[in-house]
């Protein structure tokens, strides 16, 4: 996702643009007050901008579509738009969408068919090239940045990814794509060089956190002062204690606690399958946006309370004292600096 700050409709205020698991860019536009309610940004045909994989509000359910990505796409390869950055990528002077896709890590092309006070995005995305393949961030796009990292006067791209899960899944990493200078016309696409890693994604699973491993979002900036640009990077560090060797007691007390929270995990499963069943029966035949549909889940809710907070409680307090035996896997997020040498 990520978002930035850009007047992008030439009205000499910022705007917010940002784009969601929903599948498309949003911009919230900015004006003397401050920033109205987020939309979607529309294509010439009166369509949401998208990739191809996308959350339908009217009929609330995920829907693929060929519109926007041309003849012979593979709908089994969907692709969803989950970041966008506004840049002039063809140098006629007025604001192109670029759209990173969670699913692949591809980056698209929408561009601006009308001006910069009146922006008007074609209906079909186009490729971005990194060098001779297309730009396909490993392990999941989370954004891209565009900015001129090696300063040599040319606008790059800095990608984050996201990461993969399972056991020898890739981790996160953070890519470089270095932009080709072009001839300057105004007719062109921007063109960039193949992807290196700035922070290559490393095995997972350390015993303390060393670094980023999943959804790796960075920021490019000269954090230190020292005349060159540095990396930011927020991102998930996931990692496993060294277990240390237990006494024949607390070999046993594992045992009993394993056990014991066996049957709390039960006792909790138990106690929401009798409070959903309670909301589904006090609730039939309401409409879910009624004030008398909350309120009857809201009845539902309180007359379980008491019950529901203390199978959750003596669940917690089991899973507390069995993690301090028996380290259990950690997941947290953190802000990395990386200086750039």
């Amino acid at each position: 996702m990520g978002s930035q700050f850009v007047d992008l409709d030439g009205d000499g205020h910022i705007d917010w643009l940002t784009a969601t698991f929903d599948g498309s860019p949003h911009v919230a536009r900015g004006d003397e007050e401050g920033f109205g309610e987020p939309e979607h940004l529309l294509d010439t045909d009166g369509d949401r901008v998208i990739a191809s994989y996308y959350w339908d509000y009217e009929r609330e359910q995920h829907v693929v579509e060929d519109r926007a990505m041309g003849a012979g796409f593979d709908k089994a390869k969907m692709e969803r738009c989950i970041s966008a950055r506004a840049f002039d990528v063809d140098g006629d002077g007025d604001l192109d969408l670029l759209l990173g896709t969670y699913e692949n890590g591809r980056l698209y092309l929408r561009v601006n068919e009308g001006t910069d006070a009146e922006p008007k995005y074609a209906t079909t995305n186009r490729v971005v090239m990194a060098g001779d393949e297309p730009f396909a961030v490993p392990a999941k796009m989370s954004t891209p940045i565009v900015v001129d990292w090696d300063g040599d006067g040319v606008q790059d791209i800095v990608a984050g990814s996201f990461g993969k899960d399972g056991d020898g899944a890739l981790g996160g990493g953070v890519y470089w794509a270095r932009g080709v200078r072009g001839d300057g016309d105004g007719n062109g696409d921007a063109r960039f060089g193949p992807l290196r890693p700035l922070i290559a994604p490393t095995a997972r699973r350390a015993h303390e956190p060393t670094r980023p491993d999943k959804g790796l979002y960075p920021a490019v900036v000269d954090w230190d002062g020292d005349g060159d640009l540095d990396l930011i990077v927020g991102g998930y560090s996931e990692w496993t204690p060294k277990a240390r060797a237990l006494t024949e007691d607390e070999q046993r007390e594992v045992t009993e606690l394993q056990a014991a929270l066996e049957a709390a995990k039960e006792s909790f499963a138990d106690v929401q399958r009798r409070r959903n069943r309670a909301m589904i029966a006090a609730t039939a035949g309401m409409d879910r946006d009624s004030d008398e549909y909350w309120d009857a889940m809201d009845e539902v809710k309180e007359d379980f309370a008491e019950e529901y907070d203390a199978v959750l409680a003596e669940r917690e307090s089991l899973e507390t004292r069995l993690y301090e035996l028996i380290p259990r896997d950690q997941r947290r997020p953190f802000v990395w600096f990386y200086e750039r040498r």
